[in-house]
Parts: structure tokens; C-alpha cells; sequence
């Protein structure tokens, strides 16, 4: 008589089960990782669009209302990786997620607003990102449109006094 060797179907079934449960734990994290690298990458764009809106506030003594008159391109024609648009409002940059964005961060927005010394124009100006609270005689005329889950976010961007509300 010859002995047959492998595994039954019901062995193959748990041997699924548990890989699928395996992969379940496994996958979210990664995904996260992924959603900050783009939320990182995204604020980098930044560095060159910021000292337009600077430069405008020293010769004028307020912030630009518009891409146009901080001197930058439409928001449309300022893309990334993972942003489709970057509207300038008030002194405010509105980055909104689309492109390769992965899907926690499709059609999500995060604002990076100009903040001034109240009373003083002339002094320098600084900018606090989506949730993080403004310093004590510093002010923004802009709004924080802000729709990505703080969990997604770098420390900075963090509203460091209400938990995450997820």
C-alpha cells in the first residue's frame, strides 16, 4: 500500500487564516509610515513657496491674500508627489492631498499659517502648522483648514493640549 503525503484542505484553511490574520496586524503600520513620509515630503515644498509670502509681508506690512499676489504660480500649477494644489490665502498655505497620496490622505488639506508679531510688522515672522497653537503675542489672520488626522502628522503640526480625537 502506498502512503499518500501532503496537507489536507482543512490544514490549508488554517494555514490562510492565519497568514491573513498576520498580515492584518502587519499592514496598518506600514500604511501609516507611508501617509506621514507624504505629509513630510509634502511640507518641504514649502521651503521654496515661504519666502515669497515673507518678502511680501516686509515690503507691505500684511500678508498676501492670493497665489497672485505673493507673486506665485496658480494653486494648480503647484503640484507634488502627493499634493494637487497649493492655495495661498491670508498668509495661510492650503496643501490638498490627491495625486499619489495614499488613500487616508486623498482629498485631506493641511494649512501652514504665517503668524506676526501683534502690533508689529515690521518684526519677523514665523508659521505654525495645521493644529499647533499660536505663541502668545503672535497672531494669523488665516484660517487652519486642516482636515489630515493629527496621528499622520510630524510632532510640530500637533496640537500639543487636546488628545487625538481619531
Amino acid at each position: 500500500m502506498k502512503r499518500v503525503t501532503g496537507f489536507t484542505l482543512m490544514e490549508m484553511m488554517v494555514v490562510l487564516a492565519i497568514v491573513a490574520i498576520l498580515a492584518t496586524i502587519a499592514i496598518p503600520p506600514v500604511v501609516s509610515a507611508t501617509a506621514k513620509e507624504q505629509v513630510n515630503e509634502s511640507l518641504d515644498l514649502l521651503k521654496r513657496l515661504a519666502p515669497a509670502v515673507e518678502l511680501y509681508q516686509l515690503q507691505n506690512g500684511e500678508l498676501p491674500a492670493n497665489n497672485e499676489e505673493a507673486g506665485l504660480p496658480p494653486p494648480t500649477k503647484l503640484l507634488g508627489n502627493y499634493i494637487d494644489r497649493i492655495e495661498l490665502e491670508d498668509g495661510a498655505f492650503h496643501l490638498h492631498f490627491g495625486n499619489k497620496a495614499v488613500s487616508m490622505l486623498k482629498d485631506k488639506v493641511i494649512s501652514v499659517r504665517a503668524i506676526v508679531v501683534t502690533g508689529s510688522p515690521a518684526s519677523p515672522m514665523s508659521w505654525v502648522c495645521a493644529y499647533s497653537g499660536i505663541p502668545e503675542g503672535m497672531f494669523s489672520p488665516a484660517q487652519n483648514l486642516s482636515t489630515v488626522p493629527q496621528k499622520f502628522l510630524p510632532l510640530r503640526c500637533r496640537d500639543k493640549v487636546i488628545p487625538e480625537k481619531t
